[in-house]
């Protein structure tokens, strides 16, 4: 048969718990929730479209077309200013991104999310777009088409 706690121990427990109770300012921690909510929601920004025609592949005979529409995602105050720059540095980010596609080997294009495509134009974005770093970057639409 189990013992009762002496009145002590349970008047020990009580004393902690009710000096820990106000502790904390609910309305600050609310704002401070709120203020980092605001800052790190991410938003997409169009980067562009991309259209790639890969070299003949040796065994099939045929060639490959990449077509991508790229975006980006970055913190929400950012945006603006993402897109300014792209739209100032349009040519540039073209030639990036093209060349980074024509890199890309038959293997890394085959992969089911294209995570290793993405994190290398992600560099190279981010190499090109120094204003305002992106998190990360994704496709509206990714088609390969066989010729």
């Amino acid at each position: 048969m189990p013992r009762p706690k002496p009145i002590w121990q349970s008047a020990a427990a009580a004393a902690v718990l009710a000096g820990v109770a106000g502790c904390y300012d609910g309305e600050r921690l609310i704002e401070q929730v709120r203020a980092q909510a605001v800052r790190t929601r991410l938003e997409e920004a169009a980067i562009g479209e991309f259209n790639v025609t890969l070299p003949r592949d040796d065994v099939a005979g045929e060639t490959t077309e990449v077509r991508l529409r790229v975006f980006a995602e970055s913190e929400r105050f950012k945006i603006e200013d993402i897109l300014r720059e792209v739209e100032a540095k349009r040519a540039l980010i073209e030639d990036q991104a093209i060349r980074t596609l024509r890199e890309a080997s038959r293997d890394e294009l085959a992969e089911p999310g294209l995570d290793s495509l993405r994190e290398r134009l992600l560099m190279v974005l981010n190499s090109v777009l120094t204003d305002s770093p992106l998190e990360s970057v994704g496709f509206y639409e990714v088609r390969f088409l066989r010729h």
